[in-house]
C-alpha cells in the first residue's frame, strides 16, 4: 500500500494526506513497484526477433508499394490514348 511521507529534517515521517493531494514523497512497496513502469523500461533494447521484424516491415513496405504503383502504372498506361493514332 502506499502512503504520503514528508521530509522533517533529516527524517522521513508518514502522513495522513491522500496520495492524490500527496506533496511529498510517495512511498510504495515491492509490488505495487515492479508493477509500475519506470523510465528505464522505455529505453530498454528490444528483442533481437522484434529488431528483425521492424527491418523486414521497413525495408520491405517501400518496395511492396512500389511494386504495387508500378504495376497500378501499368494497368492505366494500357488504356492510355497515347499510343494510339489520333489523327
Amino acid at each position: 500500500m502506499a502512503i504520503c511521507v514528508v521530509q522533517s529534517g533529516s527524517y522521513l515521517s508518514s502522513t495522513t494526506t491522500s496520495i492524490a493531494d500527496c506533496s511529498g514523497f510517495i512511498l510504495l512497496d515491492a509490488i505495487e513497484y515492479s508493477e509500475m513502469p519506470t523510465l528505464s523500461s522505455i529505453f530498454n533494447i528490444p528483442l533481437a526477433t522484434d529488431l528483425a521484424e521492424l527491418w523486414l516491415v521497413g525495408f520491405s513496405l517501400p518496395v511492396i508499394v512500389y511494386l504495387s504503383a508500378w504495376g497500378l502504372g501499368v494497368v492505366i498506361n494500357w488504356f492510355s490514348p497515347l499510343d494510339e493514332d489520333q489523327h
